[in-house]
């Protein structure tokens, strides 16, 4: 990697050698698993085929703002309070998989067909920032990504905001581009669905496999391997 050939060693965090190693092992690592399939890039997929791009970008950029608090979060110890306290655990597994079969039950819904003078309100509208930045709480691939995230940074007990800026900036560099990509997939698609029936067929693929991940919120959540 020529790139990390110049990174200089004398960099630290915390006063830890700050190694090349560690820098590709977290960029792997986030562009593995944020260009794999889950909740979040299934749902984008989804939204990217049924508006386009440019009305999915607001939740899009919600997915992004949540995941960046929930990487500060476990920064900070969040997680990992949260992950010895079983009641919590119980309840966000609870909560993500209903979370997710109410996503997947709205994606088999039929679009509204805009007609002149329909109400705004009434038309099928794109999940918005705030259900963006929402919906990673619930998430539990995007909660297991920001404990491990962390897990892999060289950090002191209390950790830096330098260090915190630095690790969430590596892991965004490589989590947007990757999540984009499934919006421009699905946004690619929507000539092809060009019919009621294509259009049902495309809508229950993306349920069914957004129902396949609700698997991920039984295994106890937030747990740094």
């Amino acid at each position: 990697m020529p790139l990390l050939s110049h990174l200089n060693p004398e960099m630290t965090l915390l006063g830890q050698p700050l190694s090349s190693s560690w820098l590709l092992g977290l960029l792997m690592f986030a562009f593995v698993s944020s260009i794999t399939p889950g909740p979040n890039n299934i749902l984008l997929a989804s939204l990217g085929a049924r508006f386009g791009a440019r009305r999915t970008l607001p939740h899009a950029a919600g997915i992004w703002a949540g995941m960046v608090s929930l990487l500060a979060l476990s920064a900070l110890g969040v997680g990992a309070l949260a992950a010895n306290a079983p009641a919590v655990v119980g309840v966000l597994q609870v909560a993500a998989s209903v979370a997710l079969l109410w996503t997947a039950l709205s994606m088999l819904r039929p679009t509204p067909m805009a007609t002149p003078g329909t109400p705004a309100e009434v038309e099928d509208q794109p999940w918005s920032f705030w259900q963006g930045v929402g919906f990673q709480y619930l998430n539990p691939k995007a909660l297991m990504m920001a404990v491990t995230a962390v897990a892999m940074t060289p950090m002191a007990t209390i950790p830096s905001a330098k260090s915190v800026v630095l690790m969430i900036s590596t892991f965004m560099i490589i989590s947007i581009p990757s999540t984009w990509l499934w919006v421009m997939t699905g946004a690619a698609l929507r000539q092809a669905l060009n019919s009621p029936r294509r259009t049902r067929t495309f809508n229950i693929t993306m349920a069914v496999l957004l129902v396949a991940t609700i698997p991920l919120g039984l295994i106890p959540a937030m747990r740094a391997p």
